[in-house]
């Protein structure tokens, strides 16, 4: 028995040589992809930190109170532009019989039109007068 105990330890060993082969290949896959993604977070670390600088740079000159007081006047600024801001007009379409304005050249405008309108109408029942006067006359 002991020549295949023998055996079995052979089969064993290769099995258990193949199997630390496969872990070590991952691992050493796993090892790259760790140092890389590594890498990665220290980069994202380092823009990170400069992005902090750079905005501690830009408001470290005005302290809070300043820019408070500069939103308060820009608030100001922009509720000024809304109240100047024009009125809509509204065009109102009307009939005038006494005007407040330019009252000569609207009753002579008007007057006129209605004139006007008075000849055009006798000179319509004129001509029909004549022609019917006419063909009575045939």
């Amino acid at each position: 028995m002991e020549p295949n105990n023998s055996k079995l330890n052979k089969e064993e060993k290769e099995n258990v040589l193949m199997v630390l082969n496969e872990f070590s290949q991952e691992y050493k896959a796993n090892t790259k992809a760790i140092s890389m993604l590594a890498a990665n977070v220290k980069e994202c670390i380092a823009k990170v930190n400069e992005y902090i600088k750079e905005s501690k740079k830009e408001h470290s000159g005005i302290p809070g109170i300043q820019q408070v007081k500069n939103l308060e006047e820009r608030i100001e600024e922009l509720k000024k532009l809304i109240h100047a801001r024009p009125a809509e007009v509204k065009q109102e379409k009307r009939i005038l019989l006494f005007p407040e304005h330019g009252a000569k050249e609207y009753y002579g405008t008007v007057l006129r039109w209605i004139l006007y309108i008075i000849i055009a109408t006798y000179g319509f029942f004129l001509l029909k007068y004549l022609i019917d006067l006419l063909k009575n006359q045939q």
